[in-house]
């Protein structure tokens, strides 16, 4: 078989296929897509922001978000089935070549509105618009025999991580810690829970709104948010359709945020009129929480390296009617917050001196193994030896805020990781190492009856509502 060579990818994916007027663009811009991510450097959310360009209505827009997403989220197994089938392996085969199989299993088995002969056809066409001779008609035969069946999968009882693996489609060396740390059955749960579509979480800005105006301005006749999660002023909306259109969105009557996303801001506790440095900061969800725990009033520093993830902040903040923050650029293993603007969109962010804080926040950027289910390609992004290099970088950054923190102050640490290293040995290092340190027990300041409550914070999808995370409450001696 001759297989295609890759198509063209670039950042308005829709011009190129306008102009070659391709019937199907939503299957040809997820393709392309699905390309672009073969690029280190590519990542879902920033293309998925690209779709508005794309001449796609909203029903077109969701059909490629899930497309993208469930071949993304499903890869190894798509793979598994298509190797059954097929006379050379997907890894044999041009990016593109591998792509086309993959969209064309996705829908033919996993989406139930798409007949099985649409799924087929469109593959079909899809291959001859993008390949060389030869290839649509391989693209038939290999669909038509998966059609047929059946699919087998590695056996469970001689490798249960080889069969999780191929089956809930993750990394083989992932599974297998996985399984060595929670066991087969909430290992199971967890992998599950990571390829089912995200559940969107909202919370409330109370300095704007209360529970019944809040309900008022979302928009009819979608279904009242549901309260979830440990914390309070926390809600899943079940219907996303023109929610960020709505008045309650415009209005910033409430910030995006996962149920477990705030139980670090919830540790660290901050109170009305304290200096509260979040490094880290970006895109600001634990900010905003913090801003509307002080009622808006005393100083959280926001700080990111990333000054076009501080300006979504700061856009953000506006949004939402908050005015206690002062946001500025630095990276947090060379601090030097101080002289940062408000939020003002006529002012530059720029750093300034040192200064010491009440309380401080480290979210920890991290291998992100706690939302693999948001984050569709981060699952193929990191290597094993990923872990050690995160680390090191989070040591640096817990180390360096806690100089900037006040005798007697709070520090906490937190991560989207569900991972050890990333976890208790970075901050169980760090207390080796600075006798003036104290942990404070999680238990003593939340839930001390829920699972993800001990020493630490450690949220575990599958079993508890929403992401993995995990934080960490230190407090500073006052000698």
């Amino acid at each position: 078989m001759i297989h295609p060579t890759a198509s063209p990818c670039v950042p308005c994916f829709c011009l190129f296929y306008m102009s070659m007027k391709f019937k199907d663009l939503p299957r040809t811009t997820a393709l392309c897509m699905l390309n672009e991510l073969e690029s280190p450097h590519a990542s879902v959310e920033g293309l998925f922001d690209q779709l508005s360009d794309a001449r796609l209505d909203a029903r077109d827009r969701r059909f490629v978000r899930q497309l993208v997403t469930g071949t993304l989220k499903l890869r190894d197994r798509l793979d598994w089935i298509v190797d059954q089938f097929a006379r050379r392996p997907v890894a044999s085969l041009s990016p593109t070549a591998g792509n086309v199989l993959r969209l064309g299993v996705y829908q033919l088995l996993w989406l139930d509105r798409v007949p099985t002969r649409a799924a087929i056809h469109t593959s079909v066409e899809l291959a001859k618009r993008c390949g060389r001779r030869g290839f649509a008609g391989f693209v038939n035969a290999v669909l038509r025999r998966i059609e047929r069946g059946p699919i087998h999968y590695p056996d469970r009882v001689a490798d249960p991580a080889v069969y999780l693996s191929v089956f809930y489609s993750h990394p083989v060396w992932l599974v297998r810690r996985w399984l060595q740390r929670w066991g087969e059955a909430a290992t199971e749960a967890l992998l599950n829970d990571n390829n089912q579509p995200p559940r969107l979480f909202v919370r409330l800005n109370r300095l704007r709104a209360d529970l019944a105006q809040f309900r008022a301005a979302l928009p009819a006749p979608a279904p009242e948010p549901q309260p979830v999660g440990p914390l309070p002023d926390c809600f899943e909306v079940t219907e996303v359709e023109g929610l960020f259109e709505s008045e309650a969105y415009a209005r910033g009557l409430f910030f995006v945020q996962d149920v477990n996303a705030g139980l670090a801001a919830a540790l660290l506790g901050p109170q009305a009129g304290e200096r509260v440095l979040d490094t880290c900061s970006a895109p600001g969800g634990k900010t905003a929480q913090m801003a509307l725990a002080m009622g808006d009033r005393g100083l959280i520093a926001a700080a990111d390296r990333s000054l076009a993830r501080l300006r979504r902040l700061r856009r953000n903040a506006r949004r939402l009617g908050l005015s206690c923050l002062k946001v500025t650029v630095e990276d947090g293993c060379e601090p030097a917050v101080g002289a940062g603007s408000r939020i003002d969109p006529a002012a530059e962010i720029r750093s300034g001196p040192r200064q010491f804080f009440d309380r401080v926040l480290v979210d920890a950027p991290c291998s992100s193994t706690g939302i693999l289910g948001r984050r569709a390609d981060a699952r193929w992004r990191r290597p094993p030896d990923s872990l050690v290099g995160y680390a090191d970088r989070q040591g640096s950054l817990l180390r360096q805020a806690y100089g900037r923190l006040k005798p007697g102050g709070v520090l906490v640490y937190s991560t989207c990781s569900i991972e050890v290293e990333e976890n208790e040995a970075v901050v169980e290092a760090f207390l080796d190492a600075t006798p003036s340190a104290h942990l404070e027990p999680a238990r003593d300041f939340l839930d001390p009856e829920a699972p993800w409550c001990g020493r630490y914070v450690q949220t575990l999808p599958g079993r508890d509502d929403g992401d993995g995370s995990f934080a960490a409450r230190l407090r500073r001696g006052l000698s």
